[in-house]
């Protein structure tokens, strides 16, 4: 029997932006979202929005930016609603609720991404 005990990467943030590009591809088997996601994760990169985070959070915020990007009518909208939400403490556990608002904030700021 095989167990598999997930080390968290030593860089967290660029293994987070990495994961918000292969999440849409994954999720819908392919690459049309490609370019405007990783447009997003060098605006994130260079805004420092994952920088300092852990990797439970960043991977969090990597899921919600792809998610939202791809599927809301309003990503804008939902990423700041699920800013706000986070900082009232409703939400996943995490372990850096502010970092993560504040994460969450920032990607809703590109919207010539989205």
């Amino acid at each position: 029997m095989t167990i598999r005990v997930d080390t968290p990467p030593t860089d967290p943030e660029a293994v987070a932006l990495d994961l918000l590009v292969r999440a849409a591809e994954a999720a819908t088997d392919g690459t049309a979202f490609r370019a405007a996601l990783q447009d997003l994760a060098g605006a994130l990169h260079v805004e420092g929005a994952l920088s300092g985070l852990a990797w439970v959070d960043a991977r969090l915020v990597a899921a919600v930016v792809s998610f939202d990007a791809c599927t809301a009518d309003d990503p804008v909208g939902s990423l700041r609603r699920r800013a706000a939400a986070v900082r009232t403490g409703r939400g996943p556990r995490c372990t850096n609720l502010a970092g993560i608002a504040q994460a969450l904030d920032v990607a809703a700021t590109v919207p010539d991404v989205m």
